[in-house]
């Protein structure tokens, strides 16, 4: 299984430990934090200080007239972590789920509570690790970046930066942008986990567009495909998605525990 990734924010910068004492004085109090008022630095941000040395750039967050300093975390990090952390319980929730339905003759609250827990899981995690692909490829776009895309073969569309993000269809981000952009192409050199991606996206679209039809062939369709999905084939193919246009984005976090 996978090892919990490194949690990273965004513009990190790593400091000598030798060079500290000439950013940061040595005799600054310890509540200095503790006495801003966020009416202060409200439209300002800040950096905060790791003891590996490494500066985290950070917002302000009003706290009731205080002002509370939080690390700008890189929310595609935040989105495939959240989907890891469903993965442990994937497996032994299907096994038991299956257990119960296959095999016990008396239905009772636990096991729809089972049945919820198990969907819910992979649900969460589907959206999640989708989400963490779509912020991503967002990412990539050049802030300078303009989009000409013929429209029915009449004119030409020119999208913006954030016209890109907003309008544009993933599938086409990747083809028409990222690709060209990076002059590398993820579905042409890995065809085999592109395939895990586009199962993830059809799935994906399930659950966020969940249909209602005759007999609920629909809600039928959608938790066979749940309860057969590569789960641990996804994660490890939006892994390589993500740290094939930028190297190790993605990494094992090096503090020894598993979980």
């Amino acid at each position: 299984m996978m090892k919990h990734i490194k949690r990273k924010t965004l513009k990190e910068l790593s400091i000598p430990k030798e060079k500290l004492h000439e950013l940061f004085p040595e005799n600054a109090p310890d509540n200095l934090l503790k006495k801003i008022k966020y009416k202060d630095v409200k439209d300002k941000q800040a950096i905060l200080l790791m003891e590996s040395g490494e500066l985290l750039r950070s917002f302000f967050y009003n706290d009731n007239g205080k002002a509370c300093t939080i690390p700008l975390a890189n929310p595609v990090l935040i989105y495939f972590n959240l989907a890891q952390s469903h993965l442990r319980n994937i497996q032994s929730l299907r096994d038991s789920l299956l257990g119960i339905f296959s095999e016990e003759k008396n239905i009772n609250e636990d096991s729809l509570q089972l049945f919820y827990g198990y969907f819910g899981v992979t649900s969460s995690f589907v959206v999640m690790l989708m989400t963490a692909i779509e912020a991503f490829v967002n990412q990539k776009i050049d802030k300078d970046y303009k989009y000409h895309k013929p429209e029915q073969k009449k004119y030409v569309r020119v999208y913006d930066y954030f016209q890109i993000q907003r309008w544009i269809p993933l599938t086409e981000k990747i083809s028409e942008i990222l690709n060209k952009e990076s002059n590398k192409n993820f579905s042409k050199n890995y065809p085999n986990k592109q395939a895990y991606i586009n199962n993830l996206k059809e799935l994906r679209d399930f659950i966020v567009h969940t249909k209602a039809e005759n007999n609920y062939e629909s809600y039928i369709e959608l938790y066979r495909k749940s309860l057969s999905f590569k789960f641990n084939e996804a994660i490890e193919s939006v892994r390589d998605f993500i740290n094939y246009y930028e190297e190790n984005l993605i990494e094992p976090c090096p503090c020894g525990v598993d979980s």
